[in-house]
């Protein structure tokens, strides 16, 4: 008989075991919706002196082996801003993946389980890999489909181990997709105008990112996402060290005309950003930065014709003044002049009401859907 075993992550060589274990279990080897991740930012984000989880939480890394062959990873780790603002009965699972099999899936989370038990959660929630800002949940509906940028495919039966493993579903956290953008002409035409005169009287103007001065900039959209997205779900305010990390891989791909800044009397006030959807050529990396393959990704990457809204936001105080009307507007109005045809608005939680409702004028499909589950921690 094979035998199972599940070992805590304590060597170098079992952290590249851990990284590596999608490409060397072939868990999506004839998968067309995987993104391979860039192994050099799995390392920095596991690296204890590198990654800013490290900063504000504790984490321990798991490998399940069957004669000694890896068939599944697992992170527990708990959050110390969740606790200091929610409450400090819950921690998380994170980065899981597995072979096709239930008995490997159940010791994984068994694991993971019994080191958070230890730090006296009573509550397993996941996966968060390691936070809502970055990759989350299992995809619950459209696991055929290719994420865009930012967003993760996790293999299809995922769902199903968490689920015969006793999870439950916590929160979902939606995508949405507006198709041939170009459709919206007219409907830009009627109200752009209107809309930005009363912008006007208020002294309210709108800017795009200015490359000169981006550190500063960036700077804002991080005072204003703080404090923006404060009651939303699960939300923390992202650390420098957190911040910085983001700011390095937008940075590369951002385009002013799709980073669009709101500001009053000389302040900046909000914000959106959109990216190019560059995942299609990622898929050519495979997950290592080659010169060859960097080049067969820019060809790629010069070709795609679909955006993601990934961020937006505007302080409290200047909400209901249709600021965010204009910047849809202008974000539609600014791709379809690039050549855009597609807009995808994620992540978007199924709490957020007033932002789905928003984007019904616009006729966006609901695509895609990540799922975080949850069980109790047995005592």
């Amino acid at each position: 008989m094979s035998s199972l075993d599940v070992k805590r992550v304590d060597n170098k060589k079992m952290m590249k075991q851990f990284i590596m274990f999608p490409w060397t279990a072939r868990i999506y080897e004839n998968d067309p919706a995987w993104v391979p991740p860039v192994i050099m930012d799995m390392k920095n984000l596991f690296n204890p002196k590198k990654g800013y989880f490290f900063e504000i939480g504790e984490v321990e890394f798991f490998l399940a082996y069957r004669d000694n062959t890896p068939v599944g990873r697992i992170t527990a780790h708990i959050n110390r801003l969740y606790e200091e603002k929610y409450d400090t009965d819950t921690g998380f699972f994170g980065f899981f993946e597995s072979i096709n099999d239930v008995e490997v899936a159940r010791m994984l989370f068994d694991a993971a389980e019994e080191w958070l038990h230890k730090k006296g959660k009573k509550v397993m929630q996941g996966p968060q890999s390691f936070s809502v800002y970055d990759s989350v949940g299992f995809e619950a509906e459209g696991a055929d489909i290719l994420p865009v940028v930012g967003l993760f495919h996790f293999a299809p039966y995922y769902k199903d181990l968490a689920e015969a493993c006793g999870f439950k579903k916590c929160i979902d956290w939606y995508c949405f997709l507006v198709k041939k953008i170009d459709d919206y002409k007219p409907y830009l035409k009627d109200i752009r105008m209107e809309i930005l005169d009363q912008m006007r009287e208020k002294n309210i103007v709108f800017k795009l990112l200015d490359k000169r001065i981006m550190k500063e900039q960036a700077q804002d959209v991080k005072r204003i996402f703080n404090a923006a997205w404060d009651g939303n779900w699960g939300h923390l305010p992202l650390t420098d060290k957190q911040f910085k990390m983001f700011y390095g891989e937008l940075s590369l791909i951002a385009i002013p005309e799709l980073a669009i800044l709101a500001e009053k009397d000389g302040e900046t006030i909000g914000f959106i950003i959109s990216l190019p959807d560059i995942n299609p050529a990622l898929r050519i990396l495979n997950g290592r930065l080659y010169p060859w393959r960097l080049l067969k990704f820019l060809f790629k990457y010069k070709k795609t014709s679909k955006l993601r809204t990934i961020i937006m936001g505007v302080m409290p105080e200047h909400r209901g003044q249709k600021i965010d009307d204009v910047f849809y507007l202008m974000t539609i109005e600014n791709g379809v002049n690039m050549g855009y045809n597609e807009s995808d608005c994620s992540l978007i939680v199924e709490t957020n009401k007033k932002m789905i409702n928003a984007l019904k004028p616009l006729k966006a499909d609901r695509y895609k859907t990540y799922r975080i589950y949850e069980r109790k921690i047995r005592s």
